[in-house]
């Protein structure tokens, strides 16, 4: 049994490739290890992705082995990204070791003045909560909810926080090169997003104020206020929001 490739001259035509065992329990094996399917059809001698998948519709010996290589290195790829994701910093803070975060929770003013020190300049909740020396990321939430000078405290060490993350912001982009320049603007961008959301009255977008007039000449509407009942002598019986007198307006 042979298969081929699409025919010379067909649209994104290529060397015609024949199915055989042999190939078929290669691309197979090198796609349980990783390799993806663009990766091998680049390669001299290997059929194109399309050719693949058409294989696996046709053959099917083929299909099962095909299918049986897509997951286990599917299995392969979620258990790397597992290992890449328990080796970072915030998820070793949120993992469980005996009590979850710090061990303090007895509060007294210095202890508030050090978290609210520490968030203004610029670390987490979730970073402190994990320092033994400090109560758990939980207990500092619940004290916030709870005590409203607390609350206070870390308000005014939120905003703070944010203008650091503002200077931040500038500083990274000038110390941005070619090689970094990627994951600076995931950084800018991320930055630019926190301090939106710590200060919005002062960092957040701020929308342009609608013109008097638009492009062709139109004026914005005008709120006219009618007074139903006789007015005083000397009272307009039309007026706008701030009173001042209006011509009667159309229709009324």
């Amino acid at each position: 049994m042979t298969f081929a490739s699409p025919p010379p001259g067909a649209p994104g035509a290529r060397t015609p490739v024949r199915y055989s065992p042999e190939l078929g329990r290669t691309i197979c094996t090198r796609i349980a290890a990783g390799e993806t399917q663009r990766a091998l059809a680049d390669e001299a001698g290997m059929p194109s992705a399309w050719t693949m998948r058409d294989w696996a519709r046709r053959i099917p010996e083929f299909a099962e082995a095909f299918e049986a290589a897509r997951r286990r290195a599917l299995a392969r790829q979620l258990a790397q990204e597992r290992r890449v994701d328990e080796a970072r910093g915030w998820r070793r803070m949120l993992k469980r070791t005996g009590r979850r975060g710090g061990s303090v929770s007895i509060r007294t003013p210095e202890l508030d003045e050090a978290i609210c020190g520490r968030i203004a300049a610029g670390e987490s909740v979730i970073a402190i909560g994990a320092d033994p020396a400090m109560p758990s990321a939980s207990t500092i939430c619940a004290w916030v909810r709870r005590d409203e000078d607390f609350r206070e405290m870390y308000a005014e060490a939120k905003a703070m926080a944010a203008d650091l993350m503002f200077d931040l912001a500038w500083e990274i982009a000038l110390e941005s090169s070619e090689e970094t320049v990627r994951a600076d603007r995931l950084r800018i961008q991320t930055l630019r997003w926190h301090t939106a959301m710590l200060a919005p009255r002062k960092y957040g977008v701020r929308r342009p104020l609608a013109p008097e007039e638009d492009e062709e000449g139109r004026k914005p509407w005008t709120v006219v206020i009618q007074k139903f009942s006789d007015p005083p002598p000397g009272t307009p019986q039309f007026t706008d929001l701030e009173g001042n007198a209006v011509r009667r307006p159309y229709g009324v």
